[in-house]
């Protein structure tokens, strides 16, 4: 009777944390959201301009995800070879896919951090500077995609002037970190100090203190912070090509810049949205964006269904090849360690 009774007090927080009532409010508003842009876009004429699209701009930008992955995966490995650590790219490559598939289903990117235990189990990265690569790859990119949405919707319209704002503020964007690394510590000593007061948070003190010291000598070495943002800028600029190419598809050509602009602002709606993929608010702010560009809601809609057609799903069905053999190496090495 002890027995049962301890059994069930066990299951009992389990199913308490699987409840939440603010995740199934996110769900439903995200799902929310979804529903009315199909339902202003005039699904009919979505349908259509689907079945109309050209076929060769699409597999252009279905290729383009190599590149996209690859960038990700060389990023990664110049912050941990920055940190004295070694992460070959034939193991880096499964990794980066299976961490970013992993994001994409988890609220706020939550899911990367996976990429942290993998680095430690197959390369001996110790987890606190994997989890602190992971923490500034994440905060980093989406402060620059946040400042290169801002910069391109609203300067490139004032000509030569706002091209040179664009270009002083990704300058700047670029160097915040190594800025907010000489700002007093005021801050973050008062969260450590909390942390180490705390009966419950105190044994991750340590940890965090190790964390944040990985921070510091990531933040402070600027010729680190050029190579990161270019390559973070660069795949950008690739993931707004695709887009761009699907509006080719779509026979609704826009420039480029526009392309980058919609496709960076969505992102940071799909990084920050608690459902999977961000469905439902990084397809709004699409057609919110394109609208704001005079772009018709049934053309927008329909770049953001052939968009997740084009880099959503091919790489999801990556991440999860990478997690399989991510999977048969490590069983393969334990057979060999045996």
């Amino acid at each position: 009777m002890q027995g049962q009774t301890q059994t069930s007090s066990d299951h009992a927080p389990a199913r308490t944390r699987a409840f939440r009532p603010g995740r199934v409010l996110a769900a439903v508003v995200g799902i929310g959201i979804g529903a009315v842009v199909i339902a202003i876009s005039h699904p009919d004429r979505v349908w259509n301009s689907l079945q109309d699209a050209e076929l060769m701009p699409v597999l252009v930008a279905l290729l383009l995800n190599v590149p996209v992955i690859w960038l990700r995966a060389y990023r990664a490995q110049v912050i941990v070879s920055h940190l004295q650590f070694r992460v070959p790219m034939r193991s880096m490559l499964p990794i980066q896919l299976f961490g970013q598939t992993s994001s994409t289903i988890t609220p706020a990117a939550s899911g990367d951090f996976v990429r942290a235990y993998m680095w430690r189990s197959s390369h001996g990265v110790p987890l606190r500077v994997g989890a602190a690569v992971v923490t500034f790859e994440r905060l980093y990119s989406l402060f620059l995609l946040a400042a290169v949405s801002v910069l391109l919707i609203l300067l490139p319209r004032h000509g030569v002037i706002g091209w040179i704002g664009v270009a002083v503020g990704l300058v700047l964007a670029t160097v915040a970190p190594l800025m907010l690394e000489m700002t007093p510590k005021t801050f973050e000593r008062w969260i450590l100090g909390k942390l180490e007061r705390g009966r419950l948070l105190a044994r991750f003190a340590e940890g965090a203190t190790v964390m944040v010291d990985q921070l510091r000598t990531i933040m402070k070495a600027p010729v680190l912070l050029a190579w990161t943002s270019g390559l973070t800028l660069i795949n950008f600029i690739v993931m707004g090509a695709q887009l761009w190419l699907v509006m080719i598809a779509l026979e609704h050509k826009v420039p480029i810049t526009q392309a980058v602009a919609a496709n960076s602002t969505s992102q940071v709606a799909g990084i920050i949205s608690t459902l999977p993929f961000g469905i439902g608010s990084q397809d709004a702010i699409l057609v919110t964006v394109f609208a704001g560009y005079g772009i018709t809601v049934a053309v927008a809609a329909s770049a953001a269904v052939l968009l997740r057609a084009v880099t959503t799903v091919p790489q999801a069905l990556a991440g999860l090849v990478a997690y399989l053999t991510i999977q048969r190496s490590a069983a393969s090495a334990a057979v060999g360690v045996e």
